[in-house]
């Protein structure tokens, strides 16, 4: 970054005219000291800032002359020139202030001839005629009141001639704003001079003197005459809905003001304002003057934004302060807000919506106002019990979850205010006990959490009356709003509640005690509940809490941190220990403690509450810990370390060593993140380190450079300074070699994407430094040309953000990659770029692209290219660069233009071979590319010209060629996927039968693909493609294609959206040429409106998407730059185009070339470009007449053979509602959208019908926000009696968001009455069903909620179940219908568990009901007693049977709880349950069943597993053996696995006639044979069965060796990536569960290659793809690490890590182990074969350099977003390398190796040829052939290296991804095994 320079003011300077000059020279004496000198050297000046000197000497040069001064000619021409000096200024020049300034200390006796020079120069100005000079008269009337005394005087002297001027200007300004109709540049200026003249006009009455008194009130007096015309002008401009609102809104305010200045007496003004808001003027009350002024306020009709700026204005103008108005004040102050209540149920617009809440809140101050004095009069309207208040209550409730902040904002205010208003009543009472704040506390207390309005009112009333008061009624309210802080919408205001309440309850116990004991329960009632979510809360709780509340806690309580860490670390010391909490250090799923105390440390450093980093490291963190947050396996816990690492809030802070160290630590494991976030995370963190790098060096040099002898005082001076930037220079030099080597062959997305973007902010703070400014890094110094190369070879990668990347860093070292070109390697370099930009992959082209603008950009083009220019380019120094990129740009642009006319002709005559070996659209993109990379500022600008032309003629042409395809009705299958010559010989047929321009009469007739209809485009033949696919291109032969419909859509779709985008970015970065003569223009008139047409005749009749979708990009850029044009008839296109459009489709009928399909299209998207592009501000009139056009073909029509506009108009409306450009101006229209919607439902024709949905949904979603459920409850019908099932479902959901929690239980109860009763006769089924789903949903929603008392509770459940007993019958055979007999055994089940949760296992509620002996009983009627007949089916017969079930399973629970063991009174068993012959029963009660030993497996249970479950493993046995259902089968599989099999596996033999060793080889054959979950839990259950026969049956382990083997072959099978996710996580949980055993046991059981096939197992899974097998291995890795002879190989045995280091770790711990269990020798050939990579590797190399390639349209390059096979490679070699040397081993002969040894060689010696076989340029045009060769050559050179290292030629020259290194990381991960673990 360097030191920052001061930002250097730029003022322009102050001229004078020619006469001035020469009077002031003539003045000017020789000597240079009189006034005319002084002036004449300051207008000398041409810098502003100097002249400022001057201007500040004038005063004190006049102060020294005396009073007969005031005579002399020069100063009276020297403040004449002054004068005009001034006015002559522009209002924010500083210049003006400082000259009004200086002459406001003008002595006394040269005032009045200062008053009058500027007097006559003032009168001058008044005189103008200009209409557009009058802006800067007006602005000069404004600075001279403005603190200017001379300025102020002359306006007083002028005052009539000001008047006068000021109406006459307004006047002229508005008949200009109406000529300039349709130009909204002049006309927004005009209007903003409207606005300026009122304003200027109100301070004039407000400051000027002449105003105080009376004598200008007389009727013929010039200045009330010039009053009341102003008057007349403001009442116009009010009643104008044409001018801007803020123009009516200060006109408003204008009105009132003129008005109290005139009115006499005052004492009835009021009444008269009274009067005129009210439309109740009497004229005969009223003065002449006021009702010829104000006539259309007092008898015409006032529209609702007049009244509402005249309430404004009163609010605004008047004194409300100390009771001024009196009484008559006090009722106008009533009547105000009466009125206001009135517009507030009519105003709609969101901006006069807006302008009411403001005033509103207005209102409310003012209300203040006068109770602060003392009106008792007002108290009884004004309380809080009053109905102003109880409107404006209602008011905020309706609108505090607006969605305009600022409205929200004038909520809170009004009820802030309402508050204060309410204590002014009352004044002198005491708060608390008030009934209105006490009732209005406990209702707030009572909404959901989910309202936003509530945290708002809670604090204000915190703030009124103390949050003491709110936490006596409920102690856990900061825990409740802690828990809504996961909700992101709710997180802002939920903490700046907390924020409100822990400030005020401080306060509130300092002042209560004087002791410090009041901080523990401070700590306990805010800190506590925080600390908790942090460790235990779900993961976006604690993100937003860590975000939002704890900075702001921390912020005004830092002593509170060390209570924090505290607890914390005795949380961690507390469970490090133990093997199985990992939880509470944290995992991929939870932070822990360790989580917790990072995010507070990092917050506390950041906001300085930490004195510095020294002090945290060795104070309350140690660096062990540190480093297990790097690498921990929750990204979170990795970014918040990182950030305590990089964050302070000293920008200079010194970076320790340690720092460095573990950063360096940090960014070798971190690289590859998955997450874009976490990624973005890191690089914005690592940033914020390199400038403080930066910045501390700039400081430790300035400490180098001084001689100061001083001692240390401080951290910056502990060690001298050049130690701290040599470590700096080092620390830099290491990352960027670190995050160069990240940049390997076969690196990840992410991987590159953070080298890349770190390495960008690198060269971004350590910049090439300027002048002297020191710079301790230059990233330049340590590039070189294999590093050049390598970012280079970035360009490739499938991904454009690498790309963007690697050519901003290659831009930003532009300087050092001069030095690394060659000049043949760059002629490969254009040649592949051109190879490139027509290869059919549609990535290949943006690469093509990149490479061309990086050979543009360093000059580094083959000399050929110059043919292309006609003229040289002449440039000055200082403008070479930017001539010479515009030279090799238009050459560029010259040569693909070439190339693309030749591919379009031949496209003209086949367009199959086109789509085929050359899509034109690469070209296209590149010629894009190049000239969005241009400056603007042209100099060849004759040689342009013609390319532009030529570009557009060409744009067209490609257009046209490929327009058919597009604009067909079905453009996806519009030629036969067949490739024989015979079907494509049908092309022909099928585009004339298919036409481009095809017409909209399905609506009446299908359409005959037979009939023969004739083009309408010229020159068909050349569009059409030939059949003929072997033709001559360019001068040789093309093979014969294959070509597939998707080939040639693909071509013609992105060739239309590249043309598109091209047209597009010519009209945003061409200067358009606005007359014919222009010499700086280069797109004329005539050009812009070709390419209009253009973009509306394929937007209005493209069919494809893609295309459609693109083209509205490429329309928008156009219209914007047509709205930014100063060329009026240019301004004007899109309005014209737009009524163009609208014509059009009103006209459209079944004929009609538009698109009536397909969702009208592109024409949505044609006219939301022309609304959305023009002017945010102002009237938007535009949208008014679309929306008012469209709503009205909207409507339903009787005429149905033109519905086609209304389907347009559905369709254009669906678009503008989901357009978030339109913003709020588009709420307006909601209304009449979705009446137009709901109407369109009921047409006879599907097209509107489906439209009008289309619609609906959209207007649902602008209503009511985006869905985020996954469930139904967003959909609101009222369908709950629906003969339609699905229907009466969703009404029943949609019921629950619109009944309040309190109000469910009588809703409830009032439904149940509703039911029949059994001896009704007559009653309906569906009615039935749906009461039924409403009750269900309704009592769920009850039973989830939260923060109620559990008496309430267990209450309101009781009469529920009351009710529920009355209508029993809907659950017994009496009911027929099985549908509604589920759903009311649903509600019994569901109130027994509500019932059971609210008495906590206890029965005396349900039992003293009879419930369970009713439940009882209608089991004991039902079919699962009594048995269905046979074949019996019904409707709802599964759902019935699986909600009776449950119902019975919780009967036999509630028995067995009451009973114990023995189990009485149950009608039925779970032994019953099972043996059902109805699968549904048995899933159901397993599920149960497999419920209760999972939770006594996991320990979860309070009391284990239940007695009625003992001994059930022969049941189970019996039933995995009979059962047929796979669900069923699973589960009971999953109950096995649960169980000992100490239980049930000696049991085998006698139950189901299988030995222990059978059943194993039973179970291990499903889990070989079936491919579901079934195949995961048998693996599971295998595993368990072989673990419990390798610990109990030591002495005949060999009896079941073969059954080993084929396990361990299973678990190998089970890891393959095409296998399900389920199966590599339970091959995962099986490893970690038998990693004692198998993996890390001191004496083997397995063979030792078996032992390596299970170790390959787990590294294989950690490289997985998916996230969530990676870091279910990690848990294998952390237990291999944590047993007892491997604890001490690593430093972070016990830990959870993440995948990435998990890896290293594991080879750590494996090479450990080989040398334990003295394995080298014959491990070693094992490892060095996993180094060199499996044999098929390099065959596969060899088969896609060989094979004929075939192009796959959709197919990219291979792409890896985790596995890195290189990564493997570096840590196996690195690990192997620390092992040998640590160990001395060596082979014990040269053979034991030459098969190894022979094998690498014939691999170099193959590689070699390969690598020579590969064509110039190979990494660009054979990407993957290079990367995989690349790939297999660093394996190789690894195992050259090592093979080497055994033989004692160590090989110190043969690097494996350039590490210098290769045991310093290993040395990191392994410790000697003497040395404690952490």
């Amino acid at each position: 970054m360097g030191v920052k320079k001061k930002k250097e003011v730029q003022v322009a300077a102050m001229t004078i005219c020619h006469q001035d000059l020469e009077t002031l020279k003539s003045f000017a004496d020789v000597e240079g000291k009189n006034l005319a000198a002084l002036l004449l050297h300051c207008v000398q000046l041409t810098d502003g800032v100097s002249q400022i000197r001057y201007v500040k000497q004038i005063v004190p040069l006049l102060e020294k002359v005396d009073k007969n001064g005031m005579c002399d000619p020069t100063i009276q021409s020297c403040l004449d020139i002054l004068a005009g000096i001034y006015l002559s200024l522009s209002l924010k020049n500083p210049l003006k202030k400082v000259l009004a300034s200086s002459l406001n200390s003008l002595p006394e006796f040269f005032l009045p001839e200062a008053i009058h020079r500027f007097t006559s120069r003032l009168q001058e100005e008044l005189n103008t005629t200009d209409l557009y000079a009058y802006r800067k008269v007006i602005d000069n009337i404004s600075s001279c009141m403005e603190n200017f005394n001379l300025g102020r005087a002359s306006v007083n002297n002028l005052l009539k001639n000001v008047l006068h001027f000021l109406q006459k200007s307004l006047i002229e300004i508005l008949e200009e704003n109406r000529k300039c109709a349709g130009n909204h540049i002049v006309q927004t200026q005009l209007m903003n001079d409207l606005l300026v003249g009122i304003r200027v006009s109100m301070v004039l009455v407000q400051k000027v003197q002449d105003f105080q008194g009376n004598l200008w009130k007389a009727s013929n007096s010039p200045i009330w005459q010039n009053m009341c015309g102003l008057l007349s002008i403001f009442t116009k401009f009010l009643s104008d809905d044409n001018l801007l609102q803020t123009v009516q809104s200060t006109s408003g305010l204008a009105i009132i003001l003129f008005i109290k200045a005139m009115f006499h007496p005052s004492e009835k003004i009021p009444r008269l304002i009274s009067s005129v808001l009210l439309h109740s003027v009497d004229c005969t009350s009223v003065p002449e003057w006021f009702m010829s002024s104000c006539r259309s306020l007092c008898f015409g009709d006032v529209s609702e934004s007049a009244v509402l700026f005249l309430c404004q204005g009163t609010l605004a103008m008047l004194d409300w302060q100390n009771g001024s108005m009196g009484q008559s004040g006090e009722a106008l102050l009533l009547d105000t807000a009466h009125v206001l209540f009135t517009l507030s149920s009519q105003i709609k617009e969101p901006t006069l919506e807006m302008f009411l809440s403001r005033i509103l809140a207005s209102w409310t101050n003012s209300a203040i106002q006068v109770l602060e004095s003392s009106s008792p009069s007002l108290t009884d309207s004004l309380n809080g019990n009053s109905s102003i208040v109880g409107r404006l209550l209602e008011y905020v409730y309706t609108h505090w979850e607006h969605p305009l902040d600022a409205l929200r904002h004038q909520t809170k205010i009004m009820f802030k205010n309402l508050l204060q208003m309410h204590q002014l009543t009352v004044e002198g009472a005491d708060l608390v006990p008030d009934p209105f704040f006490v009732e209005l506390t406990e209702s707030l207390l009572r909404l959901e959490w989910h309202i936003k309005g509530k945290y708002m009112c809670l604090g204000c009333l915190v703030e009124c009356i103390g949050v003491e008061h709110i936490l006596a009624i409920d102690k856990t309210i900061p825990s409740q709003i802690l828990e809504v802080m996961g909700d992101q919408s709710l997180v802002p205001y939920a903490s700046d509640l907390l924020e409100t309440m822990f400030k005020n309850h401080k306060s509130h116990l300092k002042s209560q005690t004087a002791e410090s004991s009041w901080i523990d329960q401070w700590h306990e009632t805010w800190v506590s509940p925080l600390l908790f979510i942090l460790c235990e809360g779900n993961l976006d709780q604690k993100s937003y809490v860590i975000d939002y509340y704890l900075p702001k806690l921390l912020s005004y309580s830092p002593e509170s941190l060390q209570y924090m860490v505290n607890i914390l670390q005795t949380s961690i010391d507390g469970k490090t220990g133990q093997e199985q909490s990992f939880p509470s250090l944290g995992s991929c799923n939870s932070r822990g403690a360790l989580g917790a105390l990072m995010a507070c440390l990092r917050i506390a450093r950041a906001h300085g509450h930490l004195q510095s980093a020294t002090d945290t490291w060795e104070n309350l963190m140690s660096g062990s810990r540190i480093k297990q947050g790097l690498i921990h396996q929750h990204c979170q816990v990795r970014i918040d370390t990182l950030g305590l690492l990089c964050e302070s809030n000293r920008s200079t802070e010194i970076v320790s060593m340690e720092e460095m160290q573990w950063i360096q630590f940090f960014t070798t494991y971190n690289l590859n993140s998955q997450s874009p976030g976490v990624r973005q995370q890191i690089c914005s963190l690592l940033k914020k380190l390199f400038c403080r790098i930066q910045e501390s060096s700039q400081v430790l040099y300035k400490l180098e450079r001084s001689k100061s002898k001083r001692e240390p005082e401080n951290e910056l001076t502990k060690q001298h300074p050049s130690v701290s930037l040599q470590q700096y220079k080092n620390f830099m030099s290491s990352i960027c070699n670190s995050l160069f080597e990240a940049l390997f062959p076969g690196s990840s997305y992410s991987t590159r994407f953070s080298a890349l973007t770190i390495l960008g902010s690198i060269a971004e703070v350590f910049h090439v430094p300027e002048g002297r400014i020191y710079t301790v890094y230059q990233l330049s110094h340590d590039i070189d040309v294999g590093r050049f190369q390598t970012l280079m070879e970035c360009f490739t990668s499938t991904f454009e953000d690498v790309k963007i990347l690697a050519f901003d860093l290659l831009m930003k070292l532009s300087k050092t990659a001069v030095h690394f070109q060659d000049s043949e390697k760059l002629q490969g370099l254009f040649q592949a770029a051109l190879e490139l930009s027509t290869s059919t992959k549609p990535y290949d082209c943006v690469t093509a692209s990149y490479l061309l603008n990086f050979l543009i950009w360093q000059d580094a083009l083959p000399s050929s290219l110059s043919a292309y220019l006609t003229l040289q380019v002449a440039c000055d120094n200082g403008d070479r660069p930017a001539a010479v990129v515009e030279r090799n740009t238009l050459m560029v642009i010259k040569c693909l233009m070439e190339n693309l006319g030749e591919e379009i002709s031949q496209a003209e005559n086949s367009l199959l071979q086109a789509a085929a070996a050359f899509p034109m659209y690469g070209r296209v993109h590149c010629i894009t590319g190049a000239l969005q990379k241009l400056s603007l500022n042209l100099q060849l600008v004759s040689e342009w010209r013609p390319v532009v032309e030529k570009l557009l003629l060409m744009s067209y042409r490609l257009s046209t060629v490929v327009s058919p395809v597009i604009q067909s009705s079905s453009p996806e299958g519009l030629i036969p996927m067949d490739t024989d010559s015979e079907s494509a010989s049908r092309l022909q047929m099928i585009l004339n039968e298919i036409q481009p321009r095809d017409t909209n009469d399905y609506f009446n007739q299908a359409k005959i693909l037979k009939e023969r209809d004739s083009f309408d485009m010229k020159d068909l033949n050349a569009s059409v493609v030939n059949i003929d696919t072997s033709t001559e291109i360019k001068g040789k032969e093309v093979k014969t294609c294959d070509v597939t419909a998707q080939m040639v859509l693909v071509c013609c779709w992105r060739s239309m959206k590249e043309v598109a985008l091209l047209l597009g970015t010519l009209c945003q970065l061409l200067p358009m040429q606005p007359v014919p003569e222009s010499s700086d223009g280069l797109l004329t008139v005539e050009q812009v409106k070709e390419i209009g047409d253009y973009f509306k005749q394929h937007l209005l009749q493209s069919r494809h998407r893609g295309a459609f979708e693109l083209a509205y990009t490429g329309f928008v850029k156009l219209t914007e730059a047509l709205n930014r044009c100063p060329n009026v008839s240019l301004q004007k296109l899109p309005e014209q185009w737009l009524w163009s459009v609208l014509e059009e489709i009103k006209c459209s009928d079944p004929s009609s070339k538009l698109c009536a399909t397909r969702r009208s299209a592109g024409i949505p998207f044609y006219i939301q470009a022309l609304l959305a592009s023009g002017p945010k501000k102002g009237k938007m009139d535009l949208l008014k007449i679309t929306m008012k056009e469209l709503i009205s073909l909207a409507g339903p029509t009787d005429d149905l053979q033109s519905t086609v506009p209304q389907v347009h108009a559905l369709n254009i409306l669906r678009a503008l509602f989901r357009d978030t450009c339109l913003g709020e101006n588009i709420i307006p229209y909601v209304a009449d959208g979705a009446k137009a919607a709901i109407l369109g439902f009921t047409s006879p024709v599907w097209a509107v019908r489906n439209s009008s949905t289309l619609l609906f949904s959209a207007l649902i979603t602008r209503i009511f926000g985006v869905k985020r459920a996954k469930d139904e409850h967003s959909k609101t019908n009222r369908c709950g009696h629906s003969p339609v099932y699905h229907s009466r479902e969703m009404a029943a959901r949609a019921l629950v968001p619109f009944v309040r929690i309190d109000h469910i239980p009588n809703t409830i109860r009032t439904l149940l009455a509703t039911l029949p009763s059994c001896t009704d006769q007559c009653f309906r089924q569906n009615h039935i069903h749906g009461t039924l789903l409403q009750v269900f949903h309704l009592l769920q929603a009850y039973s989830d909620s939260k923060h109620r008392t559990n008496s309430d509770f267990q209450h309101e459940l009781t009469d529920i179940t009351v009710c529920t007993k009355a209508k029993l019958w809907l659950a017994k055979r009496q009911n027929p219908c099985l549908v509604t007999r589920a759903v009311y055994t649903d509600v019994l089940f569901l109130l027994s568990c509500c019932l059971n949760k609210s008495a906590k296992d206890n029965q005396p509620v349900l039992e003293s009901l009879g419930f369970w002996e009713e439940v009882r009983g209608i089991i004991s009627g039902s079919e699962l007693i009594t048995g269905f007949p046979c074949a019996f089916k019904a409707p709802g017969l599964p759902q019935y049977l699986q909600s009776l079930t449950r119902l019975a399973i919780a009967a036999v629970w509630a028995a067995a709880a009451k009973s114990g063991e023995r189990v009485r009174d149950v009608p039925i068993s779970f032994s019953q349950l099972l043996e059902s012959a109805f699968p549904e029963v048995r899933s159901l009660t397993l599920e149960a069943l497999l419920e209760k030993f999972l939770a006594a497996a996991s320990g979860l249970g309070e009391k284990g597993l239940p007695p009625l479950l003992c001994n059930m493993g022969e049941k189970f046995l019996l039933l995995a053996m009979k059962e047929n259902h796979p669900e069923c089968f699973c589960k009971i599989l999953k109950i096995l696995h649960c169980m000992d099999p100490g239980e049930w596996l000696p049991q085998t033999e006698h139950c189901v006639h299988l030995t222990p060793k059978e059943f194993l080889i039973w179970t291990m054959d499903i889990a070989s044979n079936e491919r579901s979950e079934i195949q995961s839990v048998a693996l599971r259950l295998a595993s368990k069965v072989i673990s419990h026969h390798m610990q109990t049956c030591v002495e005949n382990r060999e009896l079941i060796a073969p059954e080993l083997k084929q396990w361990v072959q299973l678990v190998i099978l089970s890891c393959e990536d095409h296998l399900p996710t389920e199966s590599r996580l339970a091959v995962v949980e099986v490893l970690t569960s038998t990693t004692p055993l198998f993996l890390t046991n001191p004496h083997p059981i397995l063979e030792l290659q078996d032992t390596l096939a299970l170790w390959k197992c787990v590294l294989t899974l950690l490289q997985s793809e998916e996230q969530v097998v990676r870091d279910a291995a990690t848990e294998t890795v952390t237990t291999a690490m944590s047993q007892e002879n491997t604890c001490q190989s690593t430093e972070f045995a016990f830990c959870q890590v993440d995948a990435s280091i998990a890896l290293a770790l594991a080879l750590a711990v494996l090479c450990d182990l080989l040398q334990q269990w003295d394995q080298l020798a014959p491990g070693l050939p094992i490892l060095l074969g996993w180094l060199l990579g499996e044999s098929d590797d390099l065959v596969a190399c060899v088969e896609s350099m060989h094979q004929v390639e075939e192009d796959y349209l959709f197919e990219k390059a291979e792409v890896n977003f985790w596995a890195e096979t290189l990564i493997f490679v570096k840590y196996l070699c690195k690990h192997l390398f620390c092992l040998l040397s640590k160990s001395g081993w060596r082979p014990p002969s040269p053979e034991m190796l030459c098969h190894l040894q022979r094998m690498v060689s014939e691999q170099c010696d193959l590689l070699s040829q390969l690598f020579r076989e590969l064509p110039p340029a190979a990494e660009f045009v054979k990407t993957v052939e290079f990367t995989r060769l690349r790939i297999q050559e660093e394996r190789t050179l690894a195992c050259l290296r090592l093979l080497a290292f055994l033989e004692g030629k160590e090989g110190e020259n043969t690097l494996v991804l350039s590490v210098r290194d290769p045991y310093a990381e290993a040395r990191q991960l392994t410790l000697q095994r003497t040395e404690a673990a952490c």
